[in-house]
């Protein structure tokens, strides 16, 4: 299901545990949280009511989940950085791709340039890795916006 079907996560009620197939999520007493009575994980409510996210000191990804009236889905997630941050919104990613693009193109153009004049195996292997990781980091970042 799509995130245009969430629901409401109501604290008084009893939801399945997104992590344990057996466990149950239920309200502890005086927060905005629930916790599981199987694999102990606690949820926070977030403030929209209509997702949970799990507390998690050791994980570097925050997971969040959303309730489609059934069961638990899981809403994609990134890091928790300050690049993140600057990378997040859908306007963004198309100036990102834009300039990868870009400096891929530089790269590919310099080296099609030098390996007329430069005939140097380490100048050319160093600048195929460049265009290689600006290929790959353009790919993520392009596979992170599908998501």
């Amino acid at each position: 299901m799509s995130p245009h079907h969430q629901q409401k996560i109501y604290l008084d009620q009893e939801y399945p545990c997104p992590c344990h197939p057996k466990g149950k999520l239920q309200q502890i007493v005086l927060t905005e949280a629930f916790g599981c009575d199987r694999c102990h994980r606690i949820f926070v409510m977030q403030e929209d009511s209509l997702t949970i996210e799990e507390l998690a000191a050791t994980y570097p990804y925050k997971r969040r989940y959303y309730w489609n009236g059934q069961r638990f889905q899981t809403l994609r997630s990134l890091p928790n950085s300050t690049f993140w941050t600057l990378v997040r919104s859908r306007d963004s990613w198309a100036l990102w791709l834009q300039c990868l693009g870009i400096i891929a193109l530089v790269l590919l153009t310099l080296r099609l340039y030098f390996r007329v004049t430069v005939t140097s195996a380490v100048f050319n292997l160093i600048l195929s890795m460049a265009i290689a990781i600006v290929v790959i980091t353009v790919i993520t970042l392009w596979l992170f916006d599908q998501g």
